[in-house]
């Protein structure tokens, strides 16, 4: 199997973990026992919820510029108090980005 492969099978399997983790820590925002300090308490659950199956859907099916897209909605978990899935997606991203 070719390191293109490999990277892009790891992107994935990242981008999966983060997307699971960030509906766990969207429920918790939810419910009001959010990890963070900061966030827009029901806004940042469901925003956080739909962001985060966003991110399971393209683990699942990636496109063309899936790096791009994790990226994009990493960065908007963050900001929306949902830090440690935002981070592992960010992760994600960089190893997408590596291909």
């Amino acid at each position: 199997m070719s390191e293109i492969q490999e990277t892009d099978k790891t992107m994935r399997a990242l981008a999966l973990c983060g997307g699971i983790i960030a509906i766990i820590e969207s429920i918790l925002e939810l419910i009001g026992a959010g990890l963070m300090p900061y966030g827009f308490d029901v806004l940042s659950g469901v925003l956080g919820l739909l962001f985060a199956v966003l991110v399971i859907f393209l683990a699942i099916r990636p496109i063309h510029y899936t790096p791009v897209f994790l990226g994009i909605l990493g960065i908007a978990l963050i900001v929306l108090a949902v830090l440690i899935g935002g981070i592992v997606i960010l992760l994600a991203t960089f190893m997408g980005a590596l291909t």
